[in-house]
């Protein structure tokens, strides 16, 4: 059964996370939707793609973007006649744990091995390119990005601090692939989640003056939950266990005179068809 996801609750802690690289223009792999550990993952994308290994927990991976801002444009009829969309270069930075040789070569910009087993520092360092595969990971829901081409080569220096694990900041620039630059899921859910949108059958009564209170009738109105009278908000709302009554006090309008709104329920699952309600200020 595949999943359904949550359209109010697009949050994400990602109190763990996995990079993983493979030649550049390696298709995005199948990912499991309940991805428990490492393991999940290594057996989800096959042997083309390899775990960078760890990254560092207090300094994340860092999404920046760079290049110039919109500039407003305009005619002395049209001050604001339009905005230019001037070009963004996208890097992703990531702070390698691991020192080994296969981090050195992404760090330094290739190298080689010498006799004793020691890195060698290449005299001019190339940027290595990848396909990247980064899973962010919040208990049962992850977010999932793919970038089909990036161009890994150090950034800033390494630092020998003695209170904390040493780290390697690498840079991933992002550059162009065959659909786009590349690919960002939305929160997914290791299980499915059961929508429950609200309906709204009926308002009682369907007049009332501001500071009334009138009753909803439907399905699923549970709190937390808001009653729209047209553009004002309803308050005092309370709700019943069962999901299917709320009673709310009708708000005070700016207008003057009778004022016909449309009610309407919204939720975190969603919201109800309107109902005709008019705002008795006579």
């Amino acid at each position: 059964m595949p999943p359904t996801y949550l359209t109010k609750d697009p949050v994400l802690v990602p109190a763990t996370g996995y990079v993983f690289v493979a030649a550049e223009g390696t298709p995005k792999p199948v990912l499991p939707l309940d991805i428990l550990n490492l393991r999940t993952l290594r057996e989800s994308v096959g042997s083309s793609w390899a775990s960078i290994g760890n990254t560092s927990l207090e300094n994340g991976i860092t999404h920046e973007s760079e290049g110039d801002e919109p500039e407003v444009l305009g005619t002395w009829q049209n001050p604001a006649l339009r905005t230019t969309s001037p070009a963004k270069i996208y890097t992703v930075t990531l702070a390698l744990a691991d020192f080994n040789l296969e981090t050195y070569k992404l760090y330094y910009g290739g190298g080689g091995v010498s006799a004793d087993g020691s890195f060698i520092i290449p005299s001019v360092p190339s940027s290595t390119t990848k396909a990247m595969l980064i899973v962010a990971v919040d208990g049962d829901r992850h977010v999932v990005e793919y970038y089909e081409r990036v161009s890994l080569i150090g950034a800033e220096g390494v630092t020998y601090d003695p209170a904390a694990l040493s780290e390697m900041p690498v840079k991933a620039t992002i550059l162009g692939g065959s659909n786009g630059l590349g690919e960002i899921s939305p929160v997914m859910w290791g299980k499915s989640v059961e929508i429950s949108p609200p309906t709204l059958s009926a308002v009682t009564p369907g007049t009332a003056a501001p500071g009334a209170t009138v009753q909803l009738t439907g399905t699923n109105l549970d709190a937390p939950l808001t009653v729209w009278f047209g553009v004002y908000e309803g308050t005092g709302v309370v709700t019943t266990p069962t999901g299917t009554q709320v009673t709310v006090t009708v708000p005070t309008p700016v207008e003057s005179g009778d004022l016909p709104v449309d009610v309407k329920v919204e939720t975190n699952f969603g919201e109800t068809a309107s109902k005709p309600f008019t705002i008795d200020q006579s």
